[in-house]
């Protein structure tokens, strides 16, 4: 799990580092940060613990999970965007590089749990 919290790590400082020098983007870069970061720690977490319980099964899980993610992430975009007056550009920069990063690393996590 180490490799997940460091990314996350990662990023939640650079994000508020970010906001700090760009003080007027900081509530976009923190929303735009804050459901991929969520996701991928309770994503990662039923991963493992899936993995303890029936490792055949998590194939199956991460579909699933994945069709959730979809979901989450079309509902929380939608709203965030219309409910907010947000500068989209900060938002969206922000949400699309935190969710290719933690989702890189939990793909390497996931490599890692199946290998060994």
């Amino acid at each position: 799990m180490g490799t997940v919290w460091i990314a996350a790590a990662i990023l939640a400082t650079g994000s508020a580092l970010l906001a700090l020098v760009v003080s007027d983007a900081a509530v976009e870069i923190m929303l735009g940060l804050l459901a991929p970061l969520v996701v991928a720690l309770g994503s990662w977490r039923l991963m493992e613990s899936a993995h303890r319980r029936s490792p055949e099964r998590l194939s199956r899980l991460m579909v699933y999970a994945f069709l959730g993610k979809l979901v989450f992430f079309a509902v929380y975009l939608t709203v965030t965007v219309g409910a907010f007056s947000l500068d989209r550009t900060w938002f969206i920069g922000a949400f699309a590089v935190s969710f290719v990063v933690l989702h890189l690393t939990e793909a390497v996590q996931l490599q890692r749990l199946q290998a060994g």
